[in-house]
This record gives structure tokens, C-alpha cells and sequence, in this order.
């Protein structure tokens, strides 16, 4: 999975910004960074979003068992845009890998980045493929970007060997 080349950016992040709420919007191998960041910081907690179990056993066939014995995490099965409405944790750190569809993406990002609290940060993950089926979260990133909401954000673009990217967000207003 290309999301390997990022795992110690997804452990790092939340460590050095002391994140006590870590959302993950789709789970797989970048719950097992974030669990360990969570683990390291001691008063932090990992919310794991996915329509689906199965998401969490892309970390490994027995990634479920092993995560459920975690007490620093929470898997929440459910569709984010609805579980977003009835969100009342201000979000420290935030990663975003889900569907990838512009539309979808685009709500995301409108729903779930202003709950990210002053110096917080986000990590989308995908955000420099451009091309093929569901691959929206470039084109939904950018015209984020350049809007007024946007503005409260300083981005830092990663690439990786597939050139599939992935940006950090520093919210700074």
C-alpha cells in the first residue's frame, strides 16, 4: 500500500503536536501509526471512521482482534457524513483517506476541517493523484484551498515514490 511511505509522517505528527483527539477518517495500516502515537502521548485517543470493518484489515488479517485490545482507540462504523453531525470533540489531529470522490471529499472537508481546533493539524492523504475513478481529492483540496475558509491553513505538499501525495494542514486561525 502506498500509505507505508507515510506511516512515520502519521506517527510523528500527532507525537510532536501533543494530539489528544486523532480522527481517522478511513482506517487500515495507518491506524497501527496512529494507535502507536496515541500510545506514546498517553492521554490521546483514536477515533477510527469506516463504512466497514473490513477497512481495518488492510493493517493485516488479524489487525481487528489486535486493535479492539486497544484502549486508546474507538472504531465507529458509519458513514462520516453523518457521524460528523453529531461530533462534539474539538479534533486535535485529523487524517483523511476515504472514498476519494470529489463530491464526497469536497463535503469532508467542509464538515470535518472546521472542527479541527486552532494550531491542529490534518493529513489528506491522495492529494497529488489526479487521474482515474475516485481520485477527486486533489481538485476538492485546491479549491478549499483558495477559499476564505482555506486561508486559516498553511499546506506543506509531501510526494512519494507513486507520487500520490499527501499534505499536511497546519490551521492557524
Amino acid at each position: 500500500s502506498d500509505i507505508n511511505e507515510y506511516l512515520m509522517t502519521l506517527y510523528n505528527v500527532p507525537v510532536q503536536n501533543k494530539s489528544k483527539v486523532i480522527v481517522e477518517l478511513g482506517s487500515g495500516r495507518s491506524t497501527l501509526a496512529l494507535i502507536a502515537a496515541a500510545n506514546k502521548l498517553e492521554d490521546s485517543m483514536v477515533y477510527s471512521i469506516d463504512v466497514s470493518e473490513g477497512s481495518v484489515l488492510r493493517a493485516g488479517p488479524s489487525a481487528l482482534d489486535w486493535f479492539r485490545g486497544e484502549k486508546r482507540w474507538l472504531f465507529i462504523i458509519g458513514d462520516d457524513i453523518e457521524i460528523v453531525k453529531t461530533w462534539n470533540l474539538e479534533i486535535d489531529f485529523l487524517f483523511h483517506d476515504t472514498s476519494h470522490l470529489y463530491e464526497h471529499t469536497k463535503q469532508e472537508i467542509a464538515l470535518w476541517f472546521p472542527l479541527v481546533k486552532k494550531g491542529g493539524m490534518i493529513a489528506m492523504h491522495d492529494t497529488n493523484h489526479e487521474a482515474g475513478d475516485g481520485m477527486g481529492c486533489r481538485k476538492a483540496l485546491n479549491e478549499f484551498l483558495d477559499s476564505e475558509l482555506g486561508s486559516s491553513y498553511v499546506a506543506v505538499h509531501l510526494l512519494d515514490t507513486k507520487v500520490l501525495g499527501m499534505t499536511i494542514l497546519v490551521k492557524n486561525k
